[in-house]
């Protein structure tokens, strides 16, 4: 069986809005990828393996949305976050203000700072936009560099186009890089010399443990005719050595077909832990705005029900004070109507 090993990851790509980083996501994973996407609560994760070293290695990216509304649900997204990717726009000044919020919030929600990457996005939109709106690579450089020694975490700078897919396969394998060996990322300054060109290509391959092997054994040569025994063990060995072939590529064949299992069950049990995770979270969420909602429903219900005895107590009050003016009225109205009958009747006595 083979003993290479197998990482899984979690990486978190952050940012503003509109700055490409589901456009990087794709880029990065090409067409094939299953996405689970969950509006309501922006979020959006998908999965690749690499290889590195001849060991299986799962990116678990979460996509997360920038918009202001889901700032109060972002921090249960970075946790077990082992990689961040903090995305800003060269053509956006504001993204790359907003740039130092981010890894802020981001710090603030975890104790150990994962490897970083900082991504400046849309070079190809350069030469489209006025000088002042352009962020130059020199400060981008000099900001991933101040916060490297701020957060005292290794970080790496690269510039990338998600429309093209300049640099988009090498931000993610440094990342991956950084992950798995820390130690050979203590300071950004090894890794200052990233720009913007060709791709790094590197792909080892272990040797197959299956693969054919050079014979050690002698030619042989023709044997005297009296040694007929030792022919038929070498015949003996012969046999053997083809059973033993065909069992190793019976072996081969087994342990492929093992691994291509366990990768398909891994898969679906990742994708389903993950919407497990986030519809816990939106279980939460909606809980939490169900407590708030029958809080505010017997908060107005109390306060209807004060109103209305309010309003009972008012109307009785004010009725009763215009019945009262009424009566006064009354009663001055008849007294009108006995003066005048008296004047009547003292006018006729004369």
């Amino acid at each position: 069986m083979s003993t290479s090993r197998r990482w899984q990851f979690k990486i978190c790509l952050i940012g503003d809005g509109y700055v490409g980083k589901t456009s990087i996501r794709r880029k990065y994973l090409g067409q094939g990828f299953r996405s689970n996407y969950i509006p309501s609560l922006g979020v959006d994760f998908a999965q690749k393996t690499v290889m590195y070293n001849g060991d299986d290695v799962r990116l678990v990216i979460w996509d997360i949305a920038g918009q202001p509304q889901f700032q109060s649900l972002r921090k249960r997204y970075y946790e077990g976050c082992s990689g961040l990717i903090l995305a800003y726009s060269v053509v956006d000044r504001e993204s790359f203000d907003n740039a130092t919020k981010w890894l802020v919030e981001a710090k603030g929600f975890m104790d150990n700072f994962p490897a970083l990457i900082i991504v400046g996005n849309k070079i190809d939109l350069r030469s489209y936009h006025p000088k002042e709106d352009i962020i130059t690579y020199e400060e981008g450089l000099a900001f991933t560099k101040k916060f490297s020694e701020r957060l005292n975490t290794p970080a790496i700078f690269i510039e990338t186009s998600a429309l093209t897919g300049e640099n988009i396969d090498r931000a993610f394998d440094k990342l991956t890089r950084m992950m798995i060996n820390p130690e050979g990322y203590q300071t950004i300054t090894t890794m200052h010399e990233i720009r913007v060109g060709p791709v790094e290509e590197s792909s080892p391959v272990e040797s197959s443990p299956f693969a054919p092997q050079p014979s050690s054994s002698e030619p042989m040569t023709e044997m005297p005719s009296a040694e007929t025994s030792a022919v038929a063990q070498e015949d003996e060995v012969a046999l053997t050595m083809t059973q033993l072939i065909e069992l190793r590529a019976k072996l081969k064949k087994a342990e492929e077909e093992f691994r291509d299992y366990s990768l398909e069950v891994e898969t679906k049990l990742l994708n389903l832990r993950n919407t497990v995770h986030v519809k816990k979270i939106m279980y939460e969420h909606l809980r939490e705005q169900l407590s708030q909602t029958r809080q505010e429903w017997a908060d107005a219900y109390d306060q209807h029900v004060e109103l209305d005895k309010q309003k009972k107590q008012e109307v009785e009050k004010r009725l009763a004070r215009i019945e009262y003016i009424r009566k006064e009225i009354d009663e001055i109205e008849a007294s009108v109507r006995r003066q005048v009958r008296k004047l009547d009747l003292e006018r006729r006595a004369e």
